[in-house]
């Protein structure tokens, strides 16, 4: 029965996550060569960035800056779906565009990185049974993190895109469904959060709909002047929590 319950949540935390992997940012280089505009369809956004995409790849947390994380660049080919993004219900569309791309608005440069997380160790002794129940029991604890940082013009830009992303989040309190290619995803609620960092911060529990039942992520959107940092954590236990290491990792690295 144990294997059972660890089985079916890993499946569906692992379909949500690799949606939100398939669907991150696009471009061959990690950064976004478009992005989904406000009536859910695919538009070009640009600025002027704050700092460049070299800045900002020294910026984003990295490996040495996560003591127990596995750290990633997303693969061009993991990322570049991003751009055919959509929505059911236009007013969605810049909490959509955090939930699959990373940053809201028209930041000019984002850098995006993939964690993950085990925690526990197989034993050293015991029969094979009871090994198999400890790496068990530790996949259930198993965490998977798409991080972005994105780059703007100045505060006042960053500043709207967060009161944007605000403002997309209560209207879409109820959920909606997105599109990736021919893939939909059914977010069914939308329910605010609570996490305090940076100059302003937004975190909101996600839940999707999956075969294998109901997912809740945690999303954390932080701005510090120009950039704004994102953290949507997906658990194979099927309900996650935020990550509160990797978030204070990336508020020091910003300064």
């Amino acid at each position: 029965m144990q294997t059972a319950i660890v089985r079916r949540g890993a499946v569906a935390a692992s379909a949500v996550s690799l949606a939100l992997l398939l669907a991150a940012c696009g471009g061959e280089d990690g950064t976004k060569d478009s992005k989904v505009d406000k009536a859910g369809g695919e538009g070009t956004k640009q600025s002027a960035p704050a700092k460049s995409q070299a800045e900002l790849d020294k910026l984003i947390v990295a490996q040495t800056d996560l003591k127990g994380h596995s750290v990633k660049t997303p693969l061009p080919a993991e990322l570049k779906d991003a751009t055919t993004a959509a929505v059911d219900k236009n007013e969605c569309a810049t909490l959509n565009e955090v939930l699959v791309i990373g940053a809201p608005g028209a930041e000019g440069a984002l850098a995006a990185r993939q964690t993950s997380r085990t925690p526990g160790s197989e034993p050293a002794t015991g029969t094979s049974d009871e090994k198999a129940q400890a790496a068990l029991e530790a996949l259930k604890s198993a965490s998977i993190n798409l991080l972005t940082l994105g780059s703007y013009a100045d505060a006042d830009a960053a500043g709207k895109a967060m009161a944007d992303l605000k403002k997309s989040a209560e209207s879409c309190a109820s959920g909606f469904t997105n599109t990736v290619t021919t893939e939909k995803t059914k977010f069914t609620k939308i329910a605010p959060g609570s996490y305090k960092g940076g100059d302003e911060a937004l975190a909101y529990t996600v839940t999707a709909e999956t075969g294998e039942g109901p997912v809740e992520t945690e999303l954390v959107v932080v701005r510090k002047g120009t950039e704004i940092f994102s953290a949507h954590t997906v658990s194979m236990s099927g309900k996650a929590a935020q990550p509160l290491d990797i978030l204070e990792a990336q508020l020091k690295k910003l300064g």
